[in-house]
């Protein structure tokens, strides 16, 4: 914690790839000193600015009474940066500061994120600022150059992680084997046309109790794959030519 880390990390993948979860339980499990902020929560930079200050604020105390900040520039947020971190006793210890939704910085003003990337050098603290994006590094760096981060992909779920994923989330009153094979079934139809783990879970729970219609009525048992798949197989191609709209729900 006592050492320098690397000014800026920014790290990119696909929607739902676990880059905003991975940060979240790595800092807190390691109870790092850290600031996580939404760029499209904190939408302008005077927001922004001044919610990072106020979560430094609260960081490594007890109480999380928070004062009023004001922060209209970004050399104002610089000094009031310093004070902050050396009233919370952070100077010995690396401080994260982790933007997610980073590609929303593009918006604000152009002197932003070149300096959140060499905020270490600007504040001359120990802080590393993390962006977390679902667009590559190239579509960021400005026109007039800046400070380089260390880049890291968080690369799509295969298709075998999705099903160990997705497998997890079996009802109580049904065999895990036979949700598994539901999922097998979902991944077969859905796969090609979509990866988002948020929006196949949805498909997922939508659909089941289709699935289960044989097994309910006592037309069929749990391993009769055969006769669930034919049930469902006409339901499961309409949903397909409405993923991501939700009008089969």
């Amino acid at each position: 914690r006592q050492q320098f880390s690397f000014p800026s990390i920014f790290i990119y993948g696909h929607t739902s790839s676990g880059k905003t979860y991975v940060m979240q339980t790595l800092l807190t499990t390691l109870q790092l000193p850290h600031v996580f902020v939404n760029c499209v929560e904190y939408f302008t930079s005077r927001l922004l600015l001044e919610e990072i200050l106020i979560q430094l604020q609260s960081c490594s105390s007890d109480t999380k009474q928070t004062s009023p900040v004001h922060c209209d520039t970004l050399n104002d947020f610089v000094r009031l940066f310093k004070q902050a971190v050396a009233s919370r006793e952070l100077q010995d210890q690396t401080l994260y500061i982790v933007l997610d939704r980073a590609e929303q910085l593009r918006e604000m003003e152009a002197n932003i994120l070149p300096a959140f990337l060499r905020l270490q050098e600007l504040t001359g603290r120990n802080v590393t600022v993390v962006l977390l994006s679902e667009i590559v590094w190239e579509l960021f760096r400005p026109n007039i150059g800046c400070f380089e981060p260390f880049t890291l992909y968080f690369p799509d779920y295969s298709i075998g992680h999705l099903q160990k994923i997705l497998s997890q989330n079996h009802p109580p009153e049904y065999s895990a084997d036979f949700y598994a094979a539901y999922i097998n079934i979902l991944l077969g139809v859905f796969y090609m046309v979509c990866r988002d783990l948020k929006e196949l879970r949805h498909l997922a729970a939508l659909n089941f109790a289709k699935y289960c219609e044989p097994v309910v009525r006592g037309e069929a048992s749990e391993r009769d794959t055969r006769k669930l798949w034919k049930n469902i197989e006409p339901h499961l191609k309409k949903a397909m030519q409405t993923v991501y709209l939700r009008e089969i729900s």
